[in-house]
Order: structure tokens, then C-alpha cells, then sequence
């Protein structure tokens, strides 16, 4: 008998080559009279921005810029970003970038029409009011925030992101251009490319997963095998660029169903006390975690072997297993990202700290593979080695 399971997608996608050019339908659509464009300075500094404003003014849609949003995002920026709002009567957002301004977009929202502070949202479906309209354009192929029903913000006084759940998190739209990303730096497509695996990888083997969680997940890494290294050695591959936005906006739809796990659970803990780009820092534990996972789901890392593009037919599972693991670390070493946290700025004196943040999160709780603080500071030492 099938577990019984809920699966959902609130969010319309909406993907063509120069789908920037729908914007301003898309707002009418949802009923938006007045823009809030939330993005960073990297994204501004591309053109990409002034191209998103050019589409509004034409359409006859008045739009505001907030531009100044940061990596690991902080409640201090959500806060500039809502005042922005409100002084100008915007009705409806606009998030232009990767994760960090998607999930801004989506904290504006939650005070836009929520008393603060912030963090009184952390955890499950504590929204008691409609949002605003979000249509999501992301400008990297990693966290499939512009699918998904979370935002992820850093508190700084605790030096901790928290996490907030909840449905109507979910943005209407998610405009997918991949004309959008061609300008991207190569080690920003690796970092966010690992971090759109990771959450595959992490929904595949959840045991919060379900069968269309996992069918989307195990297609996303298919994708991101094939497509992933070839993105890469060239970001201005435009058919490497949409096979991999939509690999990972098929992972944002696993993950928001299927969830994650331990990885992301140490992950957080590095963004809010050293700012390690989340990207980067899955990326980094990503190895260590898989290996200390497989012997729980051996027969879950023979598929995943298959969807690295491994021939494993006839290997006992250990060994196709085995192979997985490998190939996951051979992806990470072919796109030159750092295999130690001390590279990233990291202290190692701090896993006392990283590791009682990341077992506070409870995060790791659907990882197949009971995960104890100990196993945890383990883990965090091999990725210090």
C-alpha cells in the first residue's frame, strides 16, 4: 500500500527564451497596478534591471526599484524593502535575481501585510493574510526559490537564518529566461548549479519524499549531469542555460514537497555566522553528507548513480553506491569549487556553535540516516579538513 502524500504547486511557470518581454502582462494578470522590483547590485550592474523596468514603463506600470539586497539576506534589508513599499503604494512584487532577492521579495510581502518582527513568522504556516502578488524571475539556475513556499532570512543579532514556511509563500508566476543568465560569472553558475543538485539530491532521498518528488528531483539531476559542466565552460551555452533553469525549478518543486536535509541544515549555520553564499557552502558539504548517508538508501544511490550518467548494471549496491558518491565529488572538483570550508572564510573553532545551530533547525530530522549532534560535528570536521 502507497504512504498517503500531498503534493502541491501553487506557482504558474511560464518559460520561453526572452520571457522577460511578459512582465508587464504578468502583473496585469495578477492584478498588480504598482511595482515593487526587488533585486542586487550584481543584477543591476548586468542591464538585467533597467530591461525589467524598460518592460514595465511600457506596459504603463508604474515601478519603484529596491536594489540593494545582499547575499544571506538580513531582516535589516527586508525592513528597507518593505518602507519602500509602503511610501509608494506598490501593490505587487517583482523579484529579479537568484535566491537572495527572491526570498527578500517574499519577507516584504510577509511585512507588508503582517506585524513585525520578522522572526515571530519562523517555522510552519504562521501567515494569516494574503501577500501581495510575487512574480519570481530568477537570473540563476540554483535555489528554485521561484517555485517554492519558503524564504530564508538571516537574522543578525542571532547570527542565524531562519527558515519560514508557508503556502502562500509561493509566488503566482515564475517568468524562466534563460537569455537572463548568460552573463553569469562561471563560478556563480557552478555554486548555484551544486546548490540546484543539492536540493534534488536531498529531496530524492527524504523520507518526507513521495513519488512525484521524486520524479522531479531524479530528472533534475539527470539534467544537471548532462548539462551542468557544459553551462560552465561556457555561460553563454543558451540551450546549457535552459536545461539547467528548468532543472532547477524542478528541484524547487521537489524539494518544496519532498524537503531537504542535513545538508542544509549545516548550510544555514555558515551563511549566518561567516555569510558563506548558500550555493557555495552545499556545494562544499555536499560530498561529506552524501557519503554519510548512502548506507541508509542503498538502493536510493543506485538510481542516483544512473542519473549521474554511471553504468552500474549488475554492481552490488555498496558498490554502485559507492560510485555515486564519487561522481558527485568528481562534478564538484570538474567545476572548481573549494573542498574545504576553511576556503570560504569558515573558522573551524566555531563547530561547537554551527553544530548546535544546525541541530536547533531540525532541518536534518528527514535525513534517512538518524543524524546526531555528534554525527553532525563529524561531519562539519571532514569539511574543515
Amino acid at each position: 500500500m502507497m504512504t498517503p502524500f500531498q503534493f502541491m504547486a501553487a506557482t504558474r511557470v511560464r518559460c520561453a527564451a526572452g520571457g522577460l518581454q511578459a512582465l508587464g502582462e504578468e502583473v496585469q494578470t495578477v492584478g498588480g497596478r504598482h511595482v515593487l522590483l526587488v533585486t542586487d547590485p550584481g543584477v543591476r550592474r548586468a542591464g538585467l534591471m533597467d530591461r525589467a523596468v524598460r518592460v514595465l514603463e511600457t506596459a504603463g506600470i508604474p515601478c519603484r526599484v529596491y536594489s540593494a539586497v545582499t547575499p544571506n539576506p538580513s531582516t535589516a534589508v527586508v525592513e528597507e524593502g518593505v518602507s519602500l513599499l509602503k511610501d509608494h503604494g506598490c501593490d505587487c512584487l517583482v523579484a529579479l535575481g537568484g535566491g537572495s532577492a527572491i526570498d527578500t521579495a517574499k519577507a516584504i510581502g510577509i511585512l507588508a501585510t503582517h506585524p513585525g518582527p520578522l522572526g515571530a513568522y519562523e517555522g510552519v504556516n504562521k501567515l494569516t493574510a494574503p501577500l501581495p502578488p510575487l512574480i519570481a524571475i530568477p537570473t540563476t539556475a540554483g535555489t528554485g526559490s521561484e517555485v517554492t513556499c519558503v524564504a530564508v532570512i538571516t537574522d543578525p543579532v542571532r547570527h542565524y537564518k531562519a527558515v519560514i514556511r508557508s503556502d502562500s509563500l509561493a509566488p503566482r508566476v515564475a517568468l524562466l529566461d534563460a537569455e537572463l543568465l548568460l552573463t553569469l560569472p562561471p563560478p556563480i553558475v557552478a555554486a548555484t548549479g551544486i546548490d540546484a543538485f543539492t536540493h534534488a539530491y536531498e529531496s530524492f532521498v527524504s523520507q518526507a519524499t513521495n513519488p512525484v518528488s521524486q520524479a522531479l528531483a531524479v530528472e533534475a539531476m539527470r539534467l544537471i549531469a548532462r548539462h551542468l559542466r557544459r553551462f560552465y565552460g561556457n555561460p553563454a551555452n543558451q540551450d546549457a542555460a535552459e536545461a539547467m533553469l528548468i532543472a532547477s525549478t524542478m528541484a524547487g518543486f521537489a524539494f518544496s514537497s519532498g524537503r531537504v536535509g542535513v545538508i542544509h541544515a549545516m548550510a544555514h549555520p555558515l551563511g549566518g555566522h561567516f555569510n558563506v553564499p548558500h550555493g557555495l557552502a552545499n556545494a562544499i558539504l555536499l560530498p561529506y553528507c552524501a557519503d554519510f548517508t548512502r548506507p541508509a538508501v542503498p538502493e536510493l544511490f543506485c538510481r542516483i548513480a544512473e542519473a549521474l550518467g554511471e553504468d552500474v548494471r549488475g554492481l552490488p549496491q555498496e558498490a554502485a553506491g559507492a560510485r555515486a558518491v564519487a561522481a558527485i565529488r568528481g562534478l564538484v572538483e570538474d567545476l572548481n569549487i573549494p573542498t574545504s570550508l576553511r576556503q570560504v572564510g569558515a573558522d573551524p573553532r566555531a563547530i561547537d556553535q554551527l553544530t548546535a545551530d544546525a541541530v536547533a533547525s531540525g532541518i536534518h530530522a528527514t535525513t534517512p540516516r538518524p543524524v546526531t549532534a555528534e554525527a553532525i560535528r563529524e561531519l562539519y570536521a571532514l569539511a574543515f579538513h
